[in-house]
């Protein structure tokens, strides 16, 4: 994946996690509650898994068509 794409997908996920950790669940008490570095490094994580399986996605489609 090109990097300016990689970085658009680590700021929409680091949105959602925030979103999903700090908005939604209010109600639930957690211990400790995730710093900005945190929540980046959480996105860049999902990221890589995420690359990981589109690389992987590629690779299984190519060896499909090998004769």
């Amino acid at each position: 994946m090109d990097p300016k794409t990689v970085r658009q997908l680590e700021h929409e996920l680091e949105q959602a996690i925030a979103e999903v950790v700090i908005v939604r669940n209010k109600k639930l008490k957690y211990a400790l509650l995730p710093s900005q570095y945190t929540l980046q490094m959480m996105a860049k994580a999902a990221a890589a898994v995420y690359e990981a399986a589109v690389e992987n996605y590629g690779r299984a489609q190519k060896r499909e068509t090998e004769p």
